[in-house]
């Protein structure tokens, strides 16, 4: 017995991190199952993804399929693609507090810290935040891109430590950059930035500490940038989108659009998130480890540099390109919208980097350990709550953008107008991609957007229909970004914030969608035509039971889409209408 006593209070940091984890992931489930449809904007993109993988082994989009092969197992499992998602997602970003606790842990020693609370406040920093949760509802595809990155940083410090420990190291560090790439454009960018920082970093050290060059590095240098280069032109070849989004973010291109800003998709957001006096602290201590690991004479003669050093530049290289790219104005809000939602990843890594420094301080002070323990614990739930109460602020925006009304006016269509009054061959147009979306995933039909005429001349041997529906408020649009600014917390509080709204986002109610999106994600498999997209693994069903708020109810608070009057009307009902156009 005193043995499993002794045991479990060795151990109990673990045990405390599983239930950080497990918390995280309760969370996640409690909010994304709300409502029993798939959240966000783009409503049942992942769905059609998904369930074409399982129906024809490809996905549907052109986009890098990492993420839906990685949720396809979830849904076969519970042969529901809504559930199945939610399940794979909440367990994924739930995850990223593991990687979080060990990046944080790797500065112990250098700061001589007794305590595991700082590494324990960045797992929970992680993955309960504001930020985090416009993610999970809104950019699935950078959210597991962020679990990467942070999986990618830690073996890729754990591998330079000492290149030629690459067998244990290296081939698992290439491995995860690649997951990167075929991630998320934007992330993946940012691995690889990050990554080639870390390349060039490691032989400077050593170049200028030695005074001669490493050849082994060397070539590590040159084989990983061909490899680099070459994951890219892949990349770009396989999927064409990727390299307009990858050219437009480099560019600064479209800095005058006003229409579609995904700021306002995200939820809370504000370059003032890098401001705040814990962020800050945690800025002054890895500036300080690094300097140190500059100025260290240990390195002189060897050829190894200490974790410390190497995880401190990344995270200064990751801080700078991330602020840089949330304050530049000519930057489309858009796209400075996705880097400020990725805040969240140097804010819950730099923050208990600050609390390790004040905890190193007291020590300095000789103040007693138990006092150390009870302050630094403090700090840390201050913070734990602040973050906590920043994310609760998000959930009433999360949600579908339909109700649930409208999708079982999209059943009724399928089940009563289909192969009657809609022919199945015919081709839907929609104004927006989302609606476009969910007409796709439940009728199974052919979908366009544009305009019926355009539509019309491409496909003058179809039937022509068109489809509006009145978009729900509870799709996580807002009309400005509102950041309850705290100097002296990392996240917003019910008390002493400065409420800051975002006047560079656009008005949510605007749809008008990115070219490349209309372009190639619209545009159903090759495999799939007519009403065969009846998926054996989750067909659409009836939906209602266990919403907290009847959608329905304030569904006429929406964006009312584009009216086609110049054809027949089919249906109309709960904001949905189809005309028939020819």
């Amino acid at each position: 017995m005193l043995e499993i006593k002794k045991t479990i209070k060795e151990k109990s940091w673990i045990i405390m991190l599983f239930a950080i984890f497990i918390f995280s992931f309760i969370l996640d489930m409690y909010i994304l199952t709300r409502y029993n449809l798939s959240y966000g904007r783009d409503g049942p993109f992942y769905d059609l993804q998904v369930l074409s993988i399982i129906q024809t082994g490809f996905p549907a989009s052109n986009d890098p399929p990492l993420v839906y092969y990685m949720l396809t197992p979830f849904v076969m499992l519970t042969e529901n693609s809504f559930l199945g998602i939610k399940i794979g997602m909440a367990l994924i970003g739930s995850l990223m507090a593991f990687p979080a606790y060990f990046l944080t842990e790797m500065f112990s020693k250098k700061m001589k810290s007794e305590s595991r609370v700082p590494a324990l406040l960045a797992a929970f920093l992680i993955t309960v935040n504001p930020f985090y949760f416009g993610m999970i509802g809104d950019f699935m595809q950078n959210l597991v891109g962020v679990f990467f990155l942070l999986l990618l940083m830690y073996f890729a410090v754990k591998w330079f430590e000492n290149t030629k420990n690459w067998k244990k190291y290296g081939i698992l560090t290439i491995i995860l950059l690649v997951c990167s790439i075929f991630t998320h454009i934007y992330t993946g960018i940012l691995a690889v930035v990050l990554f080639v920082s870390l390349l060039l970093f490691n032989f400077g050290f050593k170049t200028y500490k030695t005074g001669k060059i490493h050849l082994f590095d060397l070539k590590i240098l040159g084989l990983l940038g061909v490899l680099i280069i070459g994951g890219l032109a892949v990349l770009f070849v396989i999927y064409p989108v990727m390299f307009s989004k990858f050219t437009t973010v480099l560019s600064f291109l479209n800095n005058s659009s006003t229409s579609g800003s995904d700021l306002g998709r995200g939820g809370t957001g504000n370059p003032l998130i890098f401001f705040t006096l814990p962020f800050l602290l945690g800025i002054f201590a890895i500036l300080t480890i690094l300097y140190r690991g500059l100025k260290s004479k240990n390195n002189i003669q060897v050829s190894v540099i200490s974790k410390k050093t190497l995880l401190s530049w990344l995270y200064i290289v990751m801080t700078v390109v991330l602020v840089i790219l949330s304050i530049l104005p000519s930057i489309d809000s858009q796209y400075r919208g996705r880097f400020i939602m990725l805040a969240f990843v140097p804010i819950a890594l730099l923050v208990p980097l600050g609390l390790k420094y004040i905890e190193t301080w007291l020590s300095k002070k000789n103040a007693s350990k138990g006092l150390k323990l009870g302050l630094i614990a403090l700090i840390a739930i201050i913070f734990a709550m602040s973050s906590l109460y920043g994310a609760t602020e998000e959930f009433s925006s999360m949600g579908p953008s339909i109700s649930t009304e409208q999708y079982n006016s999209l059943l009724e269509l399928k089940n009563s107008y289909l192969d009657g009054e809609i022919d199945s061959d015919g081709i839907i147009v929609v104004s927006d991609y989302h609606t476009g979306y969910w007409a796709e995933y439940v009728l199974g039909m052919h979908v366009e957007t544009g305009t019926a005429d355009e539509v019309a001349q491409k496909y003058s041997d179809k039937t022509i229909y068109t489809l509006t529906l009145t978009e729900s408020q509870q799709s996580g649009l807002k009309g400005g970004v509102e950041y309850s600014w705290n100097p002296l917390l990392p996240y917003s509080f019910p008390f002493g914030g400065i409420s800051i709204q975002d006047s560079s986002n656009g008005h949510p109610s605007s749809m008008s969608s990115p070219p490349d999106i209309q372009k190639n994600n619209m545009t159903a498999p090759p495999s799939r035509s007519g009403n065969n997209t009846q998926f054996a693994m989750s067909p659409p069903g009836q939906i209602s039971g266990n919403e907290t708020q009847d959608m329905g109810s304030i569904n006429n608070q929406g964006s009312d889409q584009q009216t086609y009057s110049d054809g027949t009307l089919i249906f109309g009902a709960n904001g949905l209408k189809i005309y028939k156009i020819s």
